[in-house]
């Protein structure tokens, strides 16, 4: 027996809809979970309804992944439902953030959940898998009390980032072309907030110190040259931005002569032991410190997701993080 849902899809390029589906009941090792809330995943998104992911010119693995019909969202929070055998640790009503889709129900591996501590709300605990991945520059790149961190790039990635390191102890400066991303950050504890529509990275640190530590959030090429050009000598640059195309650097000038150390910091580039131990603490971070409200731009129903990804595309100003909502009726 199944259970009649809906989700979110991509038919194709720049073609999105809410279609019906049946929602199979669980099987062993599962659970059937009724959302309450997900969280749209901007940069990966847009790549993949926008047509714009680097796969769909490199080819891959992750080609496969990102084929039409492409059922986006791999952050949610929802009630569980029912529970199939083998099942243990979980119980019906319990709620638990898991990587699924913008689905109203979804059928997955109880494995794959996480149970959100009582008193987080699920408009804040939708953002424990975002979270996480901006812990991943954290994790590699750890900072000391005071050091001076750039982080160049203020999507919701980058600005859950520079909080983090904030919040570590870290004189954090943030970076972004966009004045309204910037001023969400002004309720927080940064040193600096640099606008990039006024002059590039490299004139705001003309005659300034330069980072010791430099985070790269974006994933845009230019702002990944511009990072290791403002990186103080010695010091380290991690990639947290998913880069979408190919980059010719200097690796002379920029790299080599200054005695720079580059690290790549997917989300899979942390091993899972840390990750594991690590949960407590994130969703402890959702519900308070991380100021997550200064954050959500909007809570819409998940009917509206078509406008919504219009506009998180071309009204960077406004809109930032978008949660998406699953009325009963």
């Amino acid at each position: 027996m199944s259970i009649p849902a809906e989700r979110v899809v991509f038919v194709g390029e720049n073609d999105c809809r809410v279609d019906s589906f049946d929602c199979p009941e669980p099987a062993d090792g599962e659970v059937l979970i009724r959302n309450h809330a997900s969280l749209i995943s901007t940069g990966t998104e847009l790549a993949v309804l926008r047509k714009r992911h680097r796969a769909y010119v490199t080819g891959g693995a992750m080609a496969k992944w990102i084929e039409y019909p492409f059922y986006p969202g791999y952050a949610a929070v929802g009630e569980i439902a029912a529970i199939g055998p083998g099942v243990e640790g979980l119980a019906i009503g319990d709620v638990v953030w898991h990587p699924g889709g913008h689905a109203t129900y979804i059928c997955l591996a109880a494995t794959a959940c996480k149970p959100v501590p009582e008193g987080v709300p699920a408009s804040d605990a939708v953002f424990f898998g975002l979270v996480e991945i901006a812990m991943t520059a954290v994790r590699r790149a750890p900072s000391e009390l005071g050091e001076r961190v750039l982080v160049s790039g203020q999507g919701l990635v980058g600005m859950l980032c520079a909080r983090l390191y904030a919040l570590s102890g870290a004189a954090v400066t943030v970076a972004d072309p966009s004045a309204g991303r910037l001023a969400r950050n002004a309720s927080f504890a940064f040193s600096r907030s640099l606008d990039l529509s006024d002059k590039p990275l490299g004139e705001w640190y003309a005659d300034d110190a330069k980072p010791q530590l430099t985070i790269e959030a974006a994933g845009v090429e230019a702002n990944i040259d511009a990072c290791f050009k403002v990186a103080d000598r010695g010091g380290r640059v991690v990639l947290l931005g998913s880069p979408r195309k190919a980059l010719e650097i200097d690796p002379y000038n920029d790299i080599h002569l200054k005695g720079l150390t580059i690290i790549g910091a997917h989300g899979s580039s942390v091993p899972k032991s840390v990750r594991l131990n690590d949960i407590p603490t994130l969703f402890e971070l959702c519900g308070g410190p991380l100021h997550l409200q200064s954050i959500r731009s909007h809570e819409v129903s998940f009917r509206e997701a078509s406008d919504v990804y219009d506009q998180l595309d071309s009204n960077v100003e406004e809109y930032l993080a978008v949660v998406l909502t699953f009325p009963e009726h």
